[in-house]
């Protein structure tokens, strides 16, 4: 009968994302790892082939758990302003998933990371991307590329500006942005909203 595991995939990828803590550690080390985890070098290349394969995986897990709030955001009310204020929040009470998710972009990791990883790496947004456009199209009435630009800038490019050098320097986001994204993007989705005429 095969012993059990001791080790856990997640106890591993938890220890990586911990790390992340400290401002000068942007990628961790396997050695890093298994320090901060007590899971021997040995063991945690059993589970992964290489550290790039360990750190494209929780930049995928990381990814993925934040992805969940944008979609339930962008699936009630007011979607597109309630997606974009859950950006800085999020990233506020999970400061070192958000490092773990600014740790490559997805097109570098499709050209270095691991083969296996690919499909998913590829794939890793269109969940969310689904639930933008829907909302797009409910506040717009249309999602043409037009529409489409300008609500990435305002449930993406808008908040993440504004948290985006907080991350990088693994320092704490102030109370502020998350009034001022709601104002930017307030006034982007009201811009962009169909003028209904009075009858």
């Amino acid at each position: 009968m095969a012993r059990p595991r001791r080790f856990t995939d997640d106890q591993i990828l938890d220890a990586a994302r911990d790390l992340l803590a400290d401002p000068t550690t942007t990628r961790p080390s396997i050695a890093a790892i298994s320090a901060a985890s007590c899971v021997p070098t040995g063991s945690i290349y059993v589970r992964f082939a290489s550290r790039e394969e360990l750190l494209a995986r929780l930049w995928l897990r990381s990814i993925r758990r934040f992805q969940i709030g944008i979609v339930a955001a962008l699936s009630g009310a007011d979607p597109l302003l309630a997606a974009a204020i859950y950006l800085p929040r999020y990233c506020r009470e999970n400061p070192t998933e958000a490092r773990a998710m600014k740790m490559f972009r997805r097109d570098e990791l499709l050209e270095v990371g691991p083969d296996e990883l690919r499909a998913d790496i590829t794939a890793v947004n269109d969940r969310m991307n689904d639930a933008l456009r829907t909302a797009v199209i409910a506040e717009f009435g249309d999602a043409d590329e037009h529409r489409m630009a300008i609500a990435v800038a305002a449930v993406k490019a808008i908040p993440y500006g504004l948290v985006r050098e907080y991350i990088a320097c693994a320092a704490p986001i102030p109370d502020w942005v998350d009034e001022v994204t709601a104002t930017a993007t307030a006034a982007v989705v009201h811009k962009l909203r169909p003028t209904r005429t009075a009858h």
